[in-house]
């Protein structure tokens, strides 16, 4: 399903324009983007924001009657025009030729293509592997990546039918990744934890 459409993009990942104001993807959600006929680059959800159009205003319109809060724009949909929500993407992946390849894509994806998101037959088959989450952990956005890293997982571990085998197998893997930083670790294994609500 198409949820938006790229609006800056680079080698290491993208921002999109959501297609539904106010609902960006799922932090952690993987999604992709076809780039040319059978090839693809895939990435994590790393953010949301709805903003208004004007990067240097806040969200408010001024008319005849005064200023307008957020609690009018709830009132009144029309004002939504001066709004817009926008979500960054981590480059984690890329296919071509039936093969999935876990690292940085050689290009980054076009500018306007369109984002989808992967199904939970695309989401098992990715997630088969776990060499990428090294690029996660190395991330520097708005989120510490430890947290981001724990949303992918609880996302994947959803999307492939609360497969705990699986979610046992990455939690070894990122104790691999950070046994020199105990205190990261112990955030991601939290955040990931079945019994805290995954």
């Amino acid at each position: 399903m198409r949820i938006g459409e790229i609006v800056e993009t680079g080698s290491a990942g993208f921002v999109a324009e959501s297609f539904e104001l106010n609902r960006p993807p799922e932090l952690g959600s993987l999604v992709k983007v076809e780039t040319e006929e059978g090839s693809c680059v895939y990435g994590v959800v790393s953010y949301g924001t709805t903003t208004g159009l004007d990067p240097g205003r806040r969200a408010v319109r001024r008319s005849s009657e005064g200023v307008y809060d957020a609690a009018i724009y709830r009132e009144h949909p029309q004002l939504e025009q001066v709004l817009r929500t926008e979500f960054s993407v981590v480059l984690v992946g890329w296919a071509a030729d039936g093969s999935i390849r876990q690292h940085l894509p050689p290009q980054p994806p076009p500018l306007h293509y369109s984002v989808h998101t992967c199904t939970p037959l695309e989401v098992r088959a990715f997630s088969e592997r776990l060499l990428y989450l090294r690029l996660l952990l190395a991330v520097s956005g708005q989120l510490p990546p430890e947290q981001l890293l724990a949303a992918h997982l609880r996302q994947l571990y959803q999307a492939r039918g609360r497969d705990r085998a699986w979610l046992e197998r990455a939690a070894r893997e990122v104790a691999g990744l950070l046994k020199q930083d105990v205190e990261r670790l112990l955030v991601v294994l939290q955040g990931i934890d079945p019994g805290q609500g995954t």
